[in-house]
C-alpha cells in the first residue's frame, strides 16, 4: 500500500452580486470538478446574471496512510465532504489564493478557528469519493487496544537508622500524630 496518493482536481469559485447594503459582491466556493484542466491562477471561465465564475487547477488532494481515522470519521457522517481553504491574498480579480483542499475534517476545523481567508465545506463528487473509499480499502485493520497490566511497586527498606514519616500503608504511625 502506497503511504499517500495525490489526485488533482479544479476549485469553482463565484462572485456574486450582495444585498446587503456594506458589501458590494460576495465570494463563494460552487464546487470542484475532479481533473480539471490547468489554468494560469484563477480564471474567469463565465458570467451570468452579475454572478462571475473563476477556476483554479490544479488543486491537489492528498490522502495521507496515516490519516485513516479522520477520513473514517468524514465518509461515516450523513453527507461526507471535503474543505477548501483559501488564504487572503491582495491579487484581484480574485483576492485568494489556494491554501489547500482537505478531507480531514480535523485539518478543516484548525483552519476555521482561525477565522482567517475563506473555508469551505462542499459536498465531495461520487468519483472522489470512490477514490477515497478505494484506498482506505487498502488499509490495514488498526490494531486492536490491548490495557496494560499494572505492575506491583516495591516499598524501599528504611535506611539509615530513621524511621519513615508515614507508614508503608500511607497512615501515620501512632506515635507520630501531632499534638
Amino acid at each position: 500500500m502506497e503511504a499517500e496518493i495525490t489526485r488533482s482536481l479544479g476549485i469553482v469559485l463565484e462572485k456574486r452580486p450582495s444585498s446587503h447594503r456594506w458589501a458590494d459582491h460576495v465570494w463563494k466556493l460552487a464546487g470542484v470538478v475532479p481533473d480539471m484542466p490547468a489554468t494560469q491562477g484563477w480564471q474567469l471561465a463565465e458570467m451570468r446574471h452579475g454572478t462571475e465564475v473563476y477556476h483554479l487547477a490544479p488543486a491537489d488532494l492528498t490522502l495521507h496512510r496515516r490519516m485513516g481515522e479522520a477520513y473514517d470519521a468524514n465518509i461515516e457522517t450523513e453527507n461526507p465532504a471535503l474543505w477548501v481553504l483559501l488564504d487572503d491574498a491582495p491579487d484581484m480579480p480574485v483576492p485568494y489564493e489556494l491554501r489547500s483542499v482537505t478531507v480531514d475534517p480535523y485539518e478543516a476545523q484548525g483552519f476555521m478557528d482561525s477565522a482567517e481567508g475563506l473555508v469551505e465545506r462542499l459536498s465531495i463528487p461520487a468519483e472522489i469519493l470512490h477514490w477515497m473509499v478505494a484506498f482506505l480499502r487498502q488499509m490495514p485493520e488498526p490494531e486492536e487496544f490491548k490495557k496494560r497490566k499494572r505492575i506491583k511497586v516495591k516499598v524501599e527498606e528504611v535506611k539509615f537508622g530513621k524511621d519513615p514519616i508515614f507508614a508503608p500503608g500511607g497512615k501515620r504511625s501512632a506515635g507520630d500524630a501531632p499534638s
